[in-house]
């Protein structure tokens, strides 16, 4: 973890005044890292950027299918890496991930090695899919629940915490009764 946050260190004492692409930023993190890539993407997903939740629910997308194949690069499309943004909002997201970062290297240790082994691999993407949805869907503050789902579950694989991932779970499920109840609700206003 102490590498990642050098790296992310020296590329905030690198940024200029020149945009910073999100596969600049993506490339921080390495090639192996899924946990990393869910942690990136969810938090550029609750910036205040207009439609950030659109652009970047494709990017969890993309991450949820290469965990699927296994592929450990990041595997973010291209157009998805293309997206720029201004210096000041880069040393942001670099600083609120490297925050992010350290709070989990104080708390995380490995355990609950059941709920990051590989077998995970079959209910964890069609979570970190379902999650990727809710964020793309345009409800006002709707990016919030699934994202620091994401977030936990990021970290958990990070540090193959286990009790992370359940935290993921149970604030992924917190998202997933916002949905059914914001869907009820519209369905009886439509009925009445």
């Amino acid at each position: 973890m102490q590498d990642l946050l050098d790296r992310m260190q020296a590329a905030v004492d690198r940024i200029q005044d020149d945009k910073v692409s999100i596969g600049e930023l993506a490339d921080l993190h390495g090639q192996s890292a899924h946990g990393a890539m869910l942690v990136f993407l969810s938090v550029l997903t609750i910036l205040p950027v207009p439609f950030s939740g659109l652009a970047f629910s494709f990017g969890l997308f993309a991450v949820a299918w290469m965990m699927w194949k296994d592929d450990h690069s990041h595997g973010l499309p291209q157009a998805v890496c293309k997206v720029t943004m201004p210096p000041a909002t880069a040393r942001r997201m670099i600083n609120t991930l490297k925050w992010i970062y350290t709070q989990a290297a104080r708390f995380s240790r490995p355990r609950l090695g059941m709920l990051t082994g590989p077998a995970t691999r079959v209910w964890m993407v069609p979570f970190v899919a379902l999650m990727a949805f809710i964020i793309f869907l345009p409800i006002p503050f709707g990016n919030g629940a699934p994202a620091v789902a994401l977030i936990f579950l990021g970290l958990g694989l990070m540090g193959r915490d286990g009790l992370a991932v359940l935290l993921g779970l149970l604030t992924g499920a917190v998202a997933v009764g916002v949905i059914v109840v914001l869907a009820w609700s519209a369905l009886w206003v439509i009925g009445a």
